[in-house]
């Protein structure tokens, strides 16, 4: 890999590839009436914050390492639609990495198959029931929820 497609990874497809899963989460989340829902990507210092509506987004200076959907509603959320809010985010990554196949289909360019295989490589990951540290993986959600009585 060439340092220019290694800075476009870092800089731009992980934190556009996390955007959009995240952003998966949160459409689910307001699709089931959610009363508030919050976005964060990266880590570290908030260099950015808004809402609008019902959400809040911030990004922090460490934009590239990761990022969080959060969301709350007074009802609480029945077990399917916690799996469906958990499912979300790697169904999102799925479609954004089909778009950019069929992109990658006319155009043939590393910048997009790099687009492909992180967003596929997000879905898969995260459907992987694991948790680390104080984080959890999407598949552990749809699975410890499935669990539960």
């Amino acid at each position: 890999m060439t340092f220019d497609l290694l800075l476009y990874l870092v800089f731009i497809v992980a934190p556009a590839g996390t955007a959009v899963h995240e952003i998966g989460h949160v459409m689910a989340a307001g699709i089931l009436g959610a009363d508030r829902m919050t976005l964060s990507i990266g880590t570290g210092l908030t260099v950015y914050r808004s809402s609008w509506h019902k959400t809040a987004v911030s990004i922090q200076l460490l934009f590239f390492l990761g990022g969080m959907a959060s969301s709350e509603r007074k009802v609480p959320y029945r077990k399917r639609e916690q799996i469906m809010i958990a499912a979300f985010g790697p169904l999102t990554s799925l479609s954004a990495a089909f778009l950019c196949a069929g992109l990658y289909a006319i155009f043939p360019t590393n910048y997009l198959l790099l687009l492909v295989l992180f967003n596929v490589w997000l879905a898969l990951v995260n459907m992987i029931p694991f948790r680390f540290g104080g984080k959890q993986s999407d598949g552990y959600t749809i699975y410890k929820t499935m669990r539960r009585k």
